[in-house]
């Protein structure tokens, strides 16, 4: 199978979502960033936005990560990241839309706070108040004592928090706020488990070490 080329950083979460997609389909990739940035005219000719990630499989061109792991999903059949039965589909869409929309901004928030060095006390209170909210949801429609977001197996949904967990964590930490798990029992192993997995583990750790080469401490 020809390599799958990813355009992006590890450390975007976006970009995150597509290679835990690939990893956990065994589906293998190459990922690059554009020669000329992403503001290229090569590079907008695959992503007229001008943002990551995009995919090139074979002459096929796609961007918008949610879009791309349904792709993946859909081409590759092996490994199902999306259940068939309807409620289950709808527990695995709502975890990840939840994540994606009231968890991974603001833990983005907190690492662009950081990056420009102007924010308001105001502007802090407000992400952490969105953080714990979203953070509160995510823990009450997640899986009970199962290794993965959404039950036994990797579904779309872990594409989708591991990224977002990684942020809300680290970024929160960045101004000294710790222990945002804390009081939330299913997040907390869920986190502490995918540190050690061996697909989410191998994601987190190039967003790590990408963080610390912005981000030194």
């Amino acid at each position: 199978m020809a390599a799958l080329t990813v355009y992006g950083s590890v450390l975007s979460p976006f970009v995150a979502r597509v290679l835990l997609a690939c990893a956990y389909k065994d589906v293998p990739t190459q990922l690059t960033m554009p020669k000329d940035g992403i503001k290229s005219p090569e590079y907008l000719k695959l992503n007229p936005f001008g943002k990551i990630p995009a995919i090139k499989d074979g002459a096929f061109v796609l961007y918008e990560s949610a879009v791309i792991v349904d792709y993946l999903d859909s081409k590759y059949k092996k490994k199902k990241l999306l259940p068939a039965a309807p409620k289950a589909m709808a527990q695995v869409r709502l975890i990840a839309t939840v994540t994606a929309e009231y968890v991974q901004g603001a833990g983005l928030k907190f690492f662009r706070m950081k990056r420009s060095n102007q924010f308001t006390q105001a502007d802090l209170d407000a992400a952490t108040a969105e953080l714990h909210k979203g953070l509160d949801v995510l823990e009450k429609i997640v899986a009970k004592k199962k290794k993965y977001i959404a039950g036994p197996t990797p579904t779309l949904a872990d594409c989708f928090v591991v990224p977002a967990l990684f942020f809300a964590v680290n970024t929160s930490g960045l101004f000294g706020i710790k222990g945002v798990l804390d009081g939330r029992p299913k997040l907390k192993a869920y986190w502490d488990n995918a540190q050690k997995d061996k697909v989410a583990g191998q994601v987190l750790k190039g967003m790590t070490d990408r963080m610390k080469q912005l981000i030194p401490a």
